[in-house]
């Protein structure tokens, strides 16, 4: 396989990639860049995986997915709400049902978790009956995923987050599998500033990047708005000529690794990029390992029923939506991918119309060129006849035209004989000219309802239009009589 390099080789002790792929023009000391947005935005440390790459977790954040399905970009979402109950007596501010003794676990060790279960099942704050509103205003904390809950004196509280089990907001929801592929090269990045201040300095953004990797081309594929407010993502590729003239993408694995190497912290640092992280397809065991590890705070059943309900397992994968920040981002995601399908949707309607009207007047156009194909038939065929007969002016019959002039000669011979045609005919002319019910049993012989008014319509119209021509005519002998009166008036 041909290897791909970058700038010189790098010397001893450098961070190079594996794989075939070699990033040059590392130093054994930190890289000094200027940052394009001047103060470096806070003390960023790039998270390193180590199975070679990360989907989208977040270091800066609380542990989430181990596969960090974090964005549902490009994908389609709908789920359930998601919650816990704690038995079925007594009603909470959420309509869920919560028994008067919980379960508490022997004293111990005082962990986070047990901590969070004497909050809301026993605390002995008070040790009076004060300790009973405690206990249910501490299951409205952790129903609602904020605030703080006392379940002893002397004893820090608990914080109450949308992570913990009891929090009512939780969706999931489903999100599209990635399909990007290692040799594809795409790599993105975190930036901790928003799009509006990332956009007027893409260009140094990319000389800086290119200096990274030794003066390759680094091409930027996308650039949009993060999960969390106020940064940036950016999806780029790293790609150098061949000798032969075509361009060859560096791996996707051996991009992440370079950049994440200890040369260049200070550069991303400068660049105030928070997170590197390889687009890469998730292979069948990491797939196994996510699908079944249940998700931040969610019931395993009902984690199970979100794969149960997935409507294309082979697509979408279900990711949790935790507290009203994630909550909001998704709706927000869901009201922009409706209106861009409303988009496409109004452009279709727009394109339809306008081939059914292109097609309403190609009809037209056909039915014109028909009229016109027939007049020039028959034009023609005059033309042809008069020709014809003029050529054989003077020349006697030959043998298929004798042939011919005899069949007509006995068609008319047969409809000139009373007995025949001729007489059925007369017989219908005057039955026709009867009128219905003139005589008793009505006539033998009549026209159709439909064809009589039909011919009834087209005598009217006939005799219309001869009205119009007679007006038309004294109309214009009148004209004619003033001009004879005026010219013998002059002479």
């Amino acid at each position: 396989m041909s290897t791909f390099g970058f700038g010189t080789p790098a010397p001893s002790g450098a961070t190079t990639g594996t794989g075939g792929f070699s990033f040059g023009g590392t130093t054994g000391g930190t890289a000094t860049m200027a940052t394009p947005f001047g103060t470096p935005f806070g003390t960023p440390t790039p998270a390193v995986s180590s199975s070679g790459f990360s989907f989208g977790t977040n270091t800066s954040q609380p542990a989430k997915t181990p596969f960090g399905f974090g964005t549902s970009t490009g994908g389609t979402s709908g789920g359930f709400l998601l919650g816990s109950g704690f038995g079925t007596k007594t009603t909470s501010a959420f309509g869920t049902q919560s028994s008067d003794v919980c379960q508490v676990p022997a004293l111990g060790q005082l962990d986070p978790s047990l901590a969070l279960h004497l909050a809301i099942c026993t605390p002995s704050y008070f040790n009076n009956e004060n300790d009973e509103v405690l206990r249910k205003w501490n299951q409205l904390q952790a129903f609602w995923g904020s605030g703080k809950g006392y379940y002893a004196p002397n004893m820090p509280p608990v914080e109450f987050t949308a992570e913990n089990p009891y929090c009512r907001f939780k969706v999931v929801c489903y999100a599209r599998i990635p399909n990007y592929r290692n040799e594809n090269g795409i790599v993105q990045i975190i930036l901790g500033k928003g799009v509006s201040a990332v956009e007027p300095h893409k260009q140094q953004i990319v000389s800086t990047l290119s200096s990274i990797f030794g003066g390759a081309e680094v091409v930027i594929d996308e650039v949009f708005n993060a999960d969390v407010p106020d940064k940036t993502n950016i999806r780029f590729y790293v790609q150098q000529p061949l000798p032969n003239g075509e361009k060859q993408r560096a791996a996707a694995a051996d991009v992440s690794r370079h950049m994440l190497g200890p040369a260049y912290a200070q550069s991303l640092k400068n660049l105030c990029i928070e997170q590197v992280t390889p687009m890469l397809m998730l292979t069948e065991v990491q797939m196994k390992e996510y699908l079944d590890t249940p998700q931040r705070g969610i019931d395993p059943a009902l984690w199970e029923q979100g794969k149960r309900e997935n409507p294309n397992p082979h697509k979408f994968v279900p990711v949790v939506k935790v507290g009203f920040q994630e909550l909001q981002q998704q709706f927000k995601y869901q009201e922009e991918h409706a209106a861009n399908l409303q988009s496409s949707m109004n452009n279709i309607m727009d394109e339809i119309t306008q081939l059914r009207h292109k097609q309403t007047m190609v009809k037209a156009a056909i039915q014109n060129a028909k009229w016109k194909q027939a007049s020039l038939t028959r034009r023609v065929l005059k033309l042809v006849s008069a020709q014809e007969v003029e050529r054989k002016r003077g020349v006697p019959l030959d043998q298929t035209e004798e042939q011919i002039r005899m069949r007509l000669e006995d068609l008319y011979l047969q409809l000139m004989q009373p007995t025949q045609y001729r007489g059925c005919l007369n017989e219908l002319m005057a039955q026709m000219s009867v009128k219905p019910g003139s005589c008793r049993g009505g006539p033998r012989y009549g026209l159709i309802s439909d064809k009589e008014r039909d011919v009834s319509q087209y005598v009217s119209l006939q005799h219309n239009a001869l009205q119009a021509v007679v007006v038309v005519l004294k109309e214009d002998m009148q004209v004619v009589d003033s001009m004879i009166e005026e010219i013998q008036r002059k002479s």
